[in-house]
C-alpha cells in the first residue's frame, strides 16, 4: 500500500498549492477477458471508488481513483478433505467444497482533458492516460458444511495446515479513459466514463493467488459517479 500512501501526500501538497479541486465517488464494474470458457457474467467484479481531481487549466486537470473491487469467486467449485481436531472425531475425514475468492484494491492516477467546456462548467466530454497499480488478495474460501450437507465442520474439523490459503497480486500497467460529464451550478457533477486497462505487470505470490479467475492483460472499468468542487 505504500504508492497510495504517498499518492495521498502528493495530493495533499497539491491541493495546498491549488485554491481549487473536487471531490467525490461512485460505483463501478471491472470486466475481465480470459479464455478458460467462463459464462460472461462470472467475470465482472463491482467496486467503489473514491475520486479526485486537482486543475491544471481550465480544461486540464490532474486526476486520481482509489477503488475497491468486491470479493468475487471464481465458477469452478473445489473439493478438498479436513480431518478431526482430534482421534475422537467421527467422521475424522470430511470432504468440503470450497472456491478462491479474489478483491482488489486500484489506485489509477494521471492528467484528464475536458472538451466542449471546461472542467467546472456544463456538459462536456473528457479523455486521459495514466498509470494503474492493482493490489489484489485471492482466499481459498470452504463452505460452512460438508458436501452432503450433513455436517458443520469448523469446530470439529481442520484443513491441512500445510495448505496455503491466502495469496497476493501485484498489477502494475496503464489505462486510456474517455467519458461525459454534467456539472450543475453550485450542486456538483455526474460523470460516467469507461477505461480500457492494460497490465505491463502482474505478479503472483504463490499458487493460490494464481488460481484467480479475475485478471487479464486487457480488461474494461465502467465508472459512474458524483463530485464536488470545492473553490
Amino acid at each position: 500500500m505504500k504508492p497510495f500512501f504517498l499518492l495521498l501526500l502528493f495530493a495533499f501538497i497539491q491541493v495546498q498549492l491549488y485554491a481549487q479541486f473536487s471531490y467525490g465517488g461512485g460505483m463501478s464494474l471491472n470486466k475481465f477477458f480470459n479464455t478458460q470458457g467462463l459464462p460472461n457474467q462470472r467475470t465482472t467484479m463491482p467496486a467503489i471508488h473514491a475520486h479526485l481531481e486537482i486543475p491544471r487549466s481550465g480544461d486540464v486537470t490532474l486526476y486520481g481513483r482509489f477503488s475497491y473491487a468486491l470479493p468475487r469467486a471464481n465458477y469452478d467449485t473445489i473439493t478438498s478433505y479436513v480431518t478431526g481436531i482430534n482421534n475422537n472425531v467421527n467422521p475424522y475425514i470430511l470432504a468440503v467444497n470450497s472456491r478462491y475468492k479474489t478483491s482488489y484494491f486500484t489506485l489509477e492516477g494521471g492528467n484528464r482533458y475536458y472538451i466542449g467546456n471546461d472542467y467546472d462548467n456544463g456538459f462536456s466530454g473528457y479523455g486521459g492516460s495514466g498509470l494503474i497499480i492493482n493490489i489484489g488478495q485471492v482466499v481459498k474460501s470452504y463452505e460452512s458444511r460438508d458436501v452432503t450437507g450433513a455436517y458443520s465442520w469448523e469446530q470439529t474439523h481442520q484443513v491441512d495446515p500445510s495448505e496455503i490459503i491466502k495469496g497476493r497480486i501485484f498489477n502494475l500497467g496503464g489505462y486510456l479513459q474517455g467519458g461525459l460529464k454534467y456539472t450543475m451550478p453550485a450542486v456538483g457533477t455526474i460523470y460516467a466514463d469507461v477505461s480500457l486497462n492494460y497490465l505491463l505487470l502482474a505478479n503472483f505470490s504463490n499458487n493460490t493467488a494464481a488460481s484467480t479467475e479475475f485478471i487479464s492483460p486487457l480488461y474494461f472499468n465502467f465508472a459512474v459517479g458524483f463530485k464536488k468542487d470545492i473553490y
